[in-house]
């Protein structure tokens, strides 16, 4: 039997169930996509629609956004790559917007509170977070290590991806992957990366061109279609068992 093969993810990216009968054809996940019944997305008219949710979250609702992430733990050079993007963001010809989560990585988050980082850019700097999805969802695009679990619900939430480190071997793959799907590039250089997060957010062209590679990337429906792909193999393996048990009995 053929089985999907996708990534859990958590449940704040989930393609939820709960629309009418009528809209199950088209329903509208993160950044305002329309998802429909063979999984694909395309943008629809409330794309970008994220003022509400920004204001909830303290953040500036028209500037292009740029969020910074290095997992629970804030690490991987995130008060360099960070110093080096707002920098740059700081410097181009109209205002941007950073945000910067530092997880438990106290210390950078303290050093990247006391900075001053001028007016051209509006930088949030947060701790360890609950609600990534929300973040995720208010931002243009993303900074992060290529851990699999972030990669999945970035690509859900039409986020082109900035990649900065890897883990050898297990994350490796994760790199091509980004790459040749179309929604991101790869660089452990603090400069590359500040150079070319806003080369995509100074170009609308490029950026939507790789907000919908990663949403032809995305499966949001993942854990659901785990689960129930488990669940196929585990009654299959029991009829099959059933038939055989049917069998002895027959021939005894």
């Amino acid at each position: 039997a053929n089985h999907t093969i996708c990534l859990p993810i958590r449940k704040g990216f989930w393609l939820t169930n709960e629309a009418p009968q009528s809209e199950k054809k088209q329903r509208i996940p993160f950044f305002g996509r329309v998802q429909s019944e063979d999984g694909k997305s395309s943008p629809s008219s409330s794309t970008n629609d994220n003022v509400a949710l920004r204001q909830k979250l303290g953040l500036d609702s028209d500037l292009p956004t740029c969020l910074v992430v290095g997992g629970g733990d804030g690490m991987g050079g995130i008060v360099d790559i960070s110093v080096a993007l707002g920098t740059k963001l700081g410097g181009t010809s109209s205002k941007k917007q950073m945000v910067v989560v530092c997880g438990n990585n106290q210390q950078a988050r303290e050093k990247l509170e006391n900075m001053d980082w001028g007016s051209g850019v509006e930088v949030n700097v947060q701790g360890f977070v609950n609600n990534m999805e929300e973040y995720m969802k208010a931002a243009d695009c993303l900074v992060t290590k290529a851990g699999p679990g972030t990669i999945a619900e970035a690509s859900i939430c039409g986020l082109p991806c900035m990649l900065f480190a890897y883990l050898p071997g297990q994350e490796e793959g994760n790199v091509p992957f980004v790459e040749d799907s179309g929604f991101g590039k790869y660089s452990s250089n603090p400069q590359v990366i500040a150079d070319t997060v806003c080369s995509w957010l100074e170009s609308p062209e490029t950026m939507e061109a790789m907000k919908d590679a990663a949403l032809a990337a995305a499966r949001p429906s993942a854990t659901l279609d785990i689960a129930k792909d488990l669940a196929e193999i585990a009654f299959s393996t029991r009829r099959e068992q059933y038939s055989e048990e049917k069998v002895l009995v027959s021939v005894r």
